[in-house]
């Protein structure tokens, strides 16, 4: 069961929908701040419009209004114990990273971008965790 909420209520249904899809049974809940730029957990109403992608373990949702983005939400499960932070990209560089978090193999991580503000046509939005496989992109 959660114990918190992403920021975008929409987020976290799609989120719980690809992590519990794509992973049975995860032991937990992590969460993860941010170092660089300002990921945090709270929660809001949803936005105008959500992006979502998955692959492998790992997922991202991001709420924009155009090349606005508003909220910038991933998740993760770890296959086997890790300690792991969240990596943000536009365009193939990372702009954002969150603190670490250490994961027991089926724990699921969570990390939060509220309002990562515009981007270019066309940006090319993607996440990744250190350790874990999976790097879901969106194009905004």
């Amino acid at each position: 069961m959660l114990q918190r909420l992403i920021r975008s209520t929409g987020a976290v249904a799609v989120l719980v929908l690809f992590v519990f899809a794509a992973v049975i049974g995860t032991a937990g809940l992590s969460d993860a701040s941010v170092t660089r730029g300002a990921v945090i957990l709270s929660a809001t109403s949803p936005a105008p419009m959500e992006l979502t992608a998955c692959d492998q373990n790992t997922c991202q949702a991001i709420a924009n209004s155009g090349t606005t983005v508003t909220d910038w939400a991933t998740s993760t499960t770890a296959p086997n114990s890790v300690c792991t932070y969240a990596v943000y990209f536009e365009n193939g560089t990372i702009i954002a990273e969150s603190a670490t978090t250490c994961l027991s193999a089926g724990q699921q991580g969570n990390a939060d971008w509220p309002d990562p503000g515009k981007f270019p046509a066309n940006a090319r939005l993607c996440t990744a965790w250190t350790g874990i496989a999976g790097k879901p992109c969106n194009t905004v």
